[in-house]
């Protein structure tokens, strides 16, 4: 009943807004009290809108103001979002969300000539990127680009909350009902070791044989992981790793330079001379590597061109559909 009584204040102070056309909300508003929201903290909002915390408490009263409600309880140097903020957010994200929208749509109209792609990426399917990236800015030197490299998880958590435009990723066995799923190629899994291994010419490796060595795998959570715990299943075979780690980067410089052996997706390892990846023979069913998207979402003509130049990178070495 409480917060129903705050919906009607709040939809009722807006609506008296609107008769008086005196309401001058603007969008940089609505997205310091989104940042404020999030982090129910002043101080850090501001650091992370890169405005000093006054400018910002200032902006949100003159929010308020308008509204005729409080959206933020202070108390000492506490921050607490009130149920109306909570009823508010939604409309305000929504609000910000759609103009972003109509302004890269018009952006489209005109060519690719300036904006801001967000890309999120597995480390799985990384291998050829810098060059990938390096084309993309030579031809659209305008193009702000930011590049987030995470799990697959991770990366459908922030697609599913507007913070990168596409990603691609290995396909997980649950995947958001609200993400829609392209499959590029399919990628097998290998054990890994480096060049002068005694397992380096193999022309194939049993589950049981890799755990007879020392292995480092990546850790739980991240989509080869998964896929490595579903082959240890199916062979009956458990392999104890000596080492977690989830940064693959570091994994694999571990693997080029000691005796070990680890379990990834063939592509994590290209253009890394010292490695070689042995076909695990237990292997039923490769990974599905994919480009993820928003249902029903429009997609920026730049995010269409990168994935054209991806696509041409990864044709190259006959791993495109």
């Amino acid at each position: 009943m409480k917060i129903t009584v705050i919906f009607v204040q709040l939809i009722y102070s807006m609506l008296s807004i609107e008769k008086t056309d005196k309401i001058k909300m603007e969008l940089r508003q609505l997205k310091y009290f989104i940042k404020a929201a999030e982090l129910q903290n002043f101080t850090e909002a501001a650091k992370k809108l890169l405005i000093t915390q006054s400018t910002l408490s200032q902006q949100i009263k003159q929010i308020e103001d308008e509204l005729g409600i409080l959206l933020f309880e202070r108390t000492g140097k506490r921050l607490f979002i009130t149920e109306a903020g909570l009823e508010f957010l939604p409309f305000a994200k929504q609000t910000v969300e759609n103009a972003q929208k109509g302004i890269q749509r018009i952006r489209d109209l005109q060519g690719i000539k300036t904006g801001t792609l967000k890309i999120g990426i597995t480390y799985s399917l990384s291998f050829g990127l810098s060059n990938i990236i390096q084309q993309f800015l030579k031809k659209y030197p305008d193009i702000h680009l930011e590049v987030v490299n995470n799990t697959a998880h991770d990366l459908q958590q922030m697609l599913v909350q507007h913070e990168i435009d596409f990603a691609l990723s290995l396909k997980l066995p649950n995947m958001n009902p609200n993400i829609e799923m392209t499959t590029l190629f399919e990628v097998p899994l290998c054990a890994v070791v480096n060049d002068i291994h005694p397992f380096a010419n193999a022309t194939k490796i049993s589950v049981k044989e890799v755990a007879k060595q020392t292995v480092i795998l990546p850790s739980k959570g991240l989509s080869a992981r998964s896929c490595i715990d579903d082959i240890m299943e199916e062979s009956g075979t458990y392999i104890k790793p000596h080492l977690e780690i989830n940064d693959v980067n570091i994994l694999l410089q571990i693997i080029e330079n000691s005796p070990y052996v680890t379990i990834l997706a063939q592509t994590t390892i290209e253009r890394r001379k010292k490695l070689r990846a042995i076909p695990i023979i237990e292997q039923k069913k490769n990974l599905t590597a994919a480009l993820l998207t928003l249902k029903g979402e429009y997609q920026k003509a730049a995010a269409k061109a990168f994935m054209e130049i991806y696509k041409e990178e990864f044709f190259l070495h006959n791993l495109v559909n």
